[in-house]
């Protein structure tokens, strides 16, 4: 069974609603039956937000300490836009877009921390995946 688009719970939710407001030959026990059941879909599409904003706010807490002395401001730039991109493919769950978007938002606010004339020479060691990536994302 395919889970609910939020936009399906509010549309079943009105539903059932009017349906308990309507009461055609329904009796008070079902209509309170039918209203706290679009309650509880409009509540479940409160939890999904919240969990999704919370897993935005970490991931765009995220520092990349690695990252600054791997990638210029150009690399980190790029990588945010690849970041946004792989968030908004349909492919990907909504909790893994969260995250991405929110790499995204704190990778340029690395680029941003940096400078645009940031550009710091390629490091003779191996460089992280991020800083592969990014890397590579440029070439």
């Amino acid at each position: 069974m395919s889970r609910m688009t939020p936009q399906q719970r509010i549309a079943l939710a009105r539903k059932l609603e009017s349906r308990a407001a309507s009461g055609e030959g329904l009796s008070d026990e079902k209509r309170t039956e039918l209203r706290r059941a679009a309650n509880n879909l409009l509540a479940l599409n409160k939890m999904e937000e919240a969990k999704h904003r919370r897993i935005f706010e970490e991931a765009s807490e995220v520092r990349w300490p690695e990252v600054r002395g791997e990638l210029g401001y150009r690399h980190m730039v790029h990588l945010a836009d690849v970041f946004e991109g792989w968030a908004l493919d349909s492919r990907v769950t909504p909790e893994r877009t969260a995250e991405l978007a929110g790499w995204a938002g704190s990778m340029r606010e690395l680029a941003k921390e940096v400078g645009s004339t940031w550009d710091p020479p390629r490091p003779a060691g191996t460089l992280s995946l991020v800083g592969f990536i990014g890397r590579m994302m440029d070439e």
